[in-house]
């Protein structure tokens, strides 16, 4: 099962380790240490490694680019810390910070690996780090190595370990002494500190919950400190993947004496208060089995008969409560289903949520003038000149309903129903009422999509509640409180936040989809408290056209697939082969008439014939069939001359063919730069992303790709 894992430790020339015989082992390859002379090879352990990256900041300068172009993964790796080594020249000095990191057992090697970039994203490379990092999975124990730099790189090599602690002037911090009555300029190291090591726990904790919870898994992980969570004097010792292979077969492992001793201390712990361990397990979710606490407990606990004492004294605490008895199939005689706990805590959390959500939706003087939500809907409405458009009766209802005098509100929608425009429009009428708005979201991405789309300020839950325990932007009487995806915030944390929300006297309005995701901790908690104090619901899916649509994708969003399909069936739309040949044939030539018609509707319509490229789609299941049907397309394309010169180039999934008028679809978040355009400056894309080549060549004719984005920006690699 999931376990929350992240421990650092600092490599270092003084306690005399190389940091290239570190990387090598990590990489599990062979490399070269150039100040030592030496070679350190690892190769035969090179099945354990699932997968490796080495991870750049956007401002890479040109000698680090150059030191690594062409080269594999490894050979990128090696040059780095032989560079870092060359650097340091201090006989004790420290030379990179290494992040050892437990990866969800939940989820599979892809979706692993999309959690492992989401964080190295948000919280290293984007902070200008280099994050070397590899993934290892040797009997189902997978787990990643990150190395960070403990310097920034620079145009000349790497900067300072210390760099000054700014204002929010731009200028340097002082304190003023006797000996320095200007003032002595505080330092902070680059690469962070115990606080920021705290904040990369609950970051990594934030997104393997989001990861977990998009791949339908209640487990939640939690980046607090044992004695944080109240869990003070069970903190476990990290076993490696030999022990931890032999403990999940329930092999008997030998332990050194000091292990013995601690584990051994450990289950005393438990024994005296097994109410520890159901403090734990209502922290990773809100109901459980008898298995899960068989495996909780097997953490702790290798002795048959401490074993057996606990479960028992367990199963018979006041503190465990049973929410449904065991099913017991009639025929059989067998157990169906298993009997379903909960704890005591959960149930006073959920309680104590329930009162503060009632206690909120009671209070008064949050209204915002018809008047001022009037100026706001039309705000939005004629924001973009040539694209103005009118919220429906249903939307406009709904801005009403947040801005309404309770002191919360919620809305349901289903995704497309049009969430973010609302919110928009409900920003607008709050800031001019006066009030100020903030924004919050369990994930990273989904806060950063909260401010991109409605204009509010946000931050992740975790973030924020860190930021009030400190006493900075505390919340305050008549603020506006926005929680977006509530649907997939925990009981726990949600009943923490209302209770905050209820004692600074702050207005707090949950948004969500409680059909689309069941929330990643304890309880149903958006679900509950909108079912309480009422909600305004966005029926309607605005991203479809006719209502046939529309209601199928309201049925896919229920889970109603079948009917979905049904619906799309009855218009026609969904046509069967007998082969998958045919199939393909079938969607060339489908594809090929649309084509046609579409171009003629361009002529028509005075643009010449020119497409902008999302007219039409092809979707397919597997890689293979990716490349057949546009193998299949882009030869019609090229029999038609819609297509330039053909140029082969290297890609993640081998040699691909590209030419002057191809779509093409970028698979991954990458920031770049361009030696051969340096116009552009620094250049990213991201995972999704659509564009048409312009030209696979420059004006030397050398190779060169530049595809142009649908969002109008260039891209050149």
């Amino acid at each position: 099962m999931a376990i929350m894992f992240v421990r650092a430790q600092v490599i270092s020339r003084g306690a005399g380790r190389s940091i290239v015989s570190a990387a090598a082992y990590r990489h599990r390859a062979r490399m070269m240490d150039e100040q030592a002379g030496s070679s350190f090879s690892y190769r035969g352990g090179a099945s354990e490694l699932a997968h490796e990256e080495l991870a750049l900041p956007d401002q890479t300068p040109d000698w680090m680019r150059a030191a690594i172009d062409g080269r594999t993964v490894a050979a990128a790796s090696e040059a780095l810390w032989n560079a870092v080594d060359a650097f340091e020249k201090r006989a004790d000095a420290q030379l990179a910070r290494e992040l050892i990191i437990a990866l969800p057992e939940e989820l599979t090697r892809a979706e692993n690996i999309a959690l492992a970039r989401e964080f190295v994203r948000d919280n290293l490379t984007s902070k200008g780090m280099v994050a070397d990092w590899v993934y290892h999975d040797k009997d189902g124990n997978p787990h990643i190595h990150l190395m960070t730099t403990l310097r920034p790189l620079t145009e000349e090599g790497f900067g300072r370990k210390k760099v000054a602690v700014t204002g929010e002037d731009g200028t340097p911090l002082r304190v003023v002494t006797p000996d320095r009555p200007n003032g002595r300029i505080v330092y902070k190291l680059w690469a962070g500190d115990k606080e920021t090591m705290k904040a990369w726990k609950i970051a990594w904790a934030e997104t393997a919950n989001r990861h977990l919870a998009l791949a339908g898994h209640e487990i939640r992980l939690d980046g607090r400190s044992y004695a944080e969570q109240g869990l003070d004097g069970i903190a476990q010792k990290h076993l490696g993947p030999e022990k931890a292979a032999l403990s999940r077969r329930g092999a008997e492992m030998y332990f050194a004496p000091a292990d013995l001793a601690r584990r051994q201390k450990m289950a005393d712990r438990l024994l005296a208060d097994p109410a520890l361990l159901l403090k734990q397990l209502g922290n990773e979710r809100s109901t459980f089995d008898e298995r899960d606490i068989a495996k909780a407990l097997h953490r702790y606990v290798d002795d048959p008969a401490d074993f057996a004492n606990i479960r028992a004294r367990l199963m018979a605490s006041d503190d465990l409560i049973m929410l449904k008895p065991q099913q017991i199939d009639a025929e059989t005689g067998k157990a169906s289903e298993p009997a379903v706990f909960t704890t005591r805590e959960i149930l006073r959390i959920e309680y104590d949520m329930a009162r503060s959500a009632q206690v909120l939706s009671e209070r008064r003087g949050f209204a915002v003038s018809s008047r001022h939500v009037a100026a706001a809907v039309k705000n939005v409405e004629t924001r973009d000149p040539e694209k103005p458009f009118k919220l429906d009766a249903e939307q406009v209802d709904a801005i009403h309903h947040v801005t309404g005098d309770s002191g919360i509100a919620a809305v349901v929608g289903l995704a497309g129903a049009g969430k973010s425009t609302l919110l928009a429009a409900a920003r607008v009428a709050w800031e001019h009422d006066g009030r100020r708005v903030i924004g919050a979201a369990l994930a990273g991405k989904a806060a950063e999509g909260l401010e991109d789309s409605s204009g509010i300020r946000s931050r992740t839950l975790a973030s924020w509640e860190l930021i009030w325990a400190n006493g900075r932007e505390t919340l305050h009487r008549g603020d506006v409180l926005v929680i977006d995806e509530a649907g997939m915030v925990s009981s726990q944390q949600l009943a923490r936040v209302l209770k905050i929300a209820e004692e600074a006297g702050t207005k707090v309005v949950l948004v969500g989809d409680a059909m689309q995701l069941q929330p990643i901790q304890a309880g149903a908690a958006f679900r509950a408290i909108a079912e309480r104090i009422g909600f305004a619901e966005l029926a309607g899916v605005r991203r479809q056209r006719e209502d046939w649509a529309r209601e199928a994708s309201r049925l896919f969003a229920r889970g109603e697939v079948e009917k979905g399909l049904d619906a799309y069936a009855q218009q026609g739309h969904i046509i069967e082969a007998g082969t998958r040949a045919e199939t393909i044939d079938r969607i060339v030539a489908d594809w090929s008439e649309a084509r046609k018609l579409a171009i003629e509707t361009s002529v028509l319509e005075g643009n010449d014939g020119r497409l902008r490229g999302d007219e039409l789609l092809v979707l397919a299941h597997t890689n293979a069939d990716v490349k057949r049907l546009n193998e299949a397309l882009r030869s019609v394309m090229t029999g038609e001359g819609a297509l330039g010169e053909s140029r082969s180039f290297r890609t993640e999934r081998g040699a691909r063919e590209f030419a002057a008028g191809d779509r093409i679809i970028f698979l991954e978040n990458a920031r770049f730069l361009e030696p051969r355009a340096p116009r552009l400056g620094p250049q990213y894309v991201k995972n999704g992303m659509l564009g048409t080549v312009v030209s696979t060549g420059d004006k030397r004719g050398d190779t060169l790709l530049s595809v142009r984005l649908d969002n109008g920006r260039d891209v050149v690699i």
